[in-house]
């Protein structure tokens, strides 16, 4: 039975190129996501922003359309060409980054966020469900922790490039394009960032895409009916996991955003140069933390636990729970960036396992809609409303440049709570879905053989 069941999945060498190009393009999405952050100060000071309105920026601008958008690009990526959903949505936001760099406003550059989120929204639901298709149960929190690394690489190479991106564009003279005219230093780097992503679509064009996997009807696409039945029989697994990886989300992504707000107003060290430091950090500890959760996840499953997901995930805010709170108190030293690092380590360790639990308990023609559905929540409640939290009390809760601070480390106060008890509580609603859909898939291939 081992080796039928190997035999659907395409050759290891091939799954593994698979997951590894669909790495290097969420990767890239972070990049054109969160350079933003790195280019706020500069924004800022243009556009005259509050916190609030940059974190809203931030968040809700790109949260909120690639939220709504991705509920329909996932009934797509459920029976239409999963490659040829992610190079559209590849090419719609690498355009909508570069011309980010012709906004003359806060109103034009919120438009063109809201154009980067609804093309990301394409990348998801189709990646997952690639990666799904591509691998046995036992390898498929690894396989997609290796992908979710996208999210620290991404956030660390905008980091770590950005300061070079800065440096380049001051030396790029002025363009003029019809009425349009680019002079400012970030209006440059969005141009940088945002063209070469659009090469990347060849790759994705010729990528074989594997089989789908546990398919019991010969419909194409699984009526919302069904859907919303299926989803309702299991809500307390697939919310459990959802809602507490949006708290972890929020916190994140959050502090990601005012990171250089925060390094510049409290220790004065410019946006370039922290964005070198934490750019290096976020390139080692979140991929470690990824690789962490997912290997651990792996572990524990082979043992024959069935919530070694969900308990997997609770390690999350179990380790970003003490640095988190202190580190906008701390003074400038090494110790501060070690609890920094911590922090990032167990901020990334739920992105591969959660969407592996998801998967995991999920009939392969609602999967896409299912990652849809905690697309929809940790990006709401993560991306979007993360940074408008902290921008929001940092501007009525506290005063002066600590205040930046103050909110991250209030939202961090918020975060480990609610998503330890969410985890705990759905750990045995998780493992009976499980036993569930392994029964399914079971009596699936019997009546096949």
């Amino acid at each position: 039975m081992a080796e039928k069941t190997s035999a659907l999945y395409p050759p290891p060498k091939y799954a593994w190129y698979s997951v590894f190009l669909l790495l290097f393009v969420y990767t890239f999405s972070f990049i054109d996501r969160q350079i933003l952050a790195l280019l706020g100060p500069m924004i800022t000071d243009d556009f005259q922003l509050s916190d609030t309105e940059f974190g809203f920026l931030s968040g809700f601008a790109f949260a909120i359309f690639y939220t709504i958008f991705g509920l329909y690009f996932a009934r797509v990526a459920d029976s239409k060409s999963r490659k040829r959903l992610i190079a559209i949505g590849l090419v719609i936001w690498s355009v909508m980054t570069a011309v980010s760099a012709f906004a003359r406003s806060y109103s034009m550059l919120f438009m063109m966020r809201i154009g980067v989120g609804i093309g990301e929204a394409t990348l998801a639901p189709a990646a997952n469900s690639i990666i799904a298709d591509s691998f046995p149960k036992e390898k498929l929190a690894t396989a997609l922790s290796i992908y979710a690394m996208g999210i620290p690489f991404g956030i660390g190479f905008s980091y770590l490039l950005g300061g070079q991106m800065i440096a380049l564009a001051a030396m790029i003279p002025d363009i003029q394009l019809f009425d349009f005219t680019v002079t400012k230093i970030w209006q440059k780097t969005f141009l940088l960032v945002g063209l070469p992503g659009l090469l990347i679509t060849i790759f994705v064009l010729i990528l074989r895409e594997p089989t789908r996997k546990g398919i019991s009807t010969t419909k194409t696409q699984m009526p919302l009916k069904e859907v919303k039945g299926f989803f309702v029989a299991r809500w307390r697994a697939y919310t459990a996991i959802s809602l507490g990886t949006s708290f972890i989300a929020a916190l994140g992504f959050g502090s990601a955003v005012f990171l250089p707000a925060f390094f510049l107003r409290i220790h004065g060290v410019a946006p370039s140069d922290m964005g070198q430091t934490f750019g290096a950090i976020a390139m080692i500890t979140g991929p470690i933390g990824l690789l962490l959760g997912g290997i651990i996840a792996d572990r524990w499953s082979k043992k024959g636990k069935r919530d070694a997901h969900l308990k997997a995930l609770m390690l999350s805010p179990i380790g970003f729970a003490i640095p988190s709170i202190i580190f906008p108190f701390m003074d400038y030293s090494p110790t501060l960036w070690v609890m920094i690092g911590l922090s990032n380590l167990f901020l990334n360790l739920p992105a591969g396992v959660a969407f592996a639990a998801l998967q995991l308990i999920t009939p392969n023609r609602m999967r896409g809609q299912i990652i849809a559905f905690h697309i929809l929540l940790t990006n709401i409640l993560g991306y979007g409303l993360g940074p408008t939290m902290i921008g929001f009390f940092a501007d009525t809760l506290f005063t002066g440049p600590e205040s930046i601070g103050y909110g991250a480390s209030l939202v961090a106060a918020i975060a480990f709570p609610c998503s330890l008890l969410l985890f705990q509580w759905g750990r045995k609603h998780f493992k009976i879905a499980l036993k569930d859909e392994e029964k399914r898939i079971s009596e699936r291939l019997a009546a096949q053989a």
